[in-house]
């Protein structure tokens, strides 16, 4: 098993059904207004993310390597209500080969939040219908700190990544951790985008 899906099981352990958190931004904001249709939510741990929009009439795919999130993602939903507007799948994001396919045009929305596999995001870029959305929030370095690991973008990264797609970025911005007060903290900060693929047009490749 990935050690990473081991550590995961392991954070999730203690939790029980009911606990989650709101969703991340900008996820909320990006979808106010939108026709609610397909969205995939990849590292979708608890249901965060997927039972939020599955509750705004979204039908999700979330997909996770954690069985222990994925269990506790169903409880969520059959919580919320909306456990039939949810398909679970368990599977590792990182494996080679893939044990989850991103189906090109399938999807009129595709959320990451707080997980980054770069081999992904071709796959993210086709998964996503003309006219739908790629929404992400991804950990950057602390501010004048040591790169970090790989789960972590570089700065600047992830908008020169869309805007080479020609996308039509709606929100970007990178900022700093918090700490509880409002301060700047000195853990991982976040980059964030929404961007929207063109309506008409070829796909951009990376």
């Amino acid at each position: 098993m990935n050690p990473q899906v081991e550590k995961w099981n392991a954070r999730y352990a203690g939790r029980k059904a009911g606990e989650r958190s709101e969703p991340s931004p900008p996820l909320p904001d990006a979808v106010a207004g939108v026709c609610a249709g397909r969205a995939l939510d990849l590292a979708c741990g608890t249901g965060r993310h997927a039972v939020w929009l599955a509750s705004q009439g979204w039908r999700v795919d979330a997909v996770d390597g954690s069985d222990v999130a994925v269990s506790l993602l169903l409880a969520n939903a059959e919580r919320a209500g909306c456990a039939g507007r949810i398909e679970a799948h368990l599977a590792d994001l990182e494996a080679d080969p893939p044990q989850f396919a991103i189906e090109p045009n399938a999807y009129d929305l595709i959320v990451d939040c707080y997980f980054l596999h770069r081999p992904l995001f071709a796959a993210i870029r086709d998964g996503v219908r003309p006219g739908g959305l790629f929404v992400a929030a991804l950990h950057l370095p602390a501010p004048g700190g040591h790169p970090g690991h790989g789960y972590m973008l570089r700065p600047g990264e992830l908008g020169r990544m869309v805007r080479g797609w020609r996308w039509n970025v709606l929100h970007a911005t990178e900022r700093a951790a918090k700490t509880v007060a409002g301060a700047d903290g000195d853990g991982p900060g976040v980059a964030e985008i929404v961007a929207r693929r063109p309506a008409v047009g070829p796909a951009s490749h990376l």
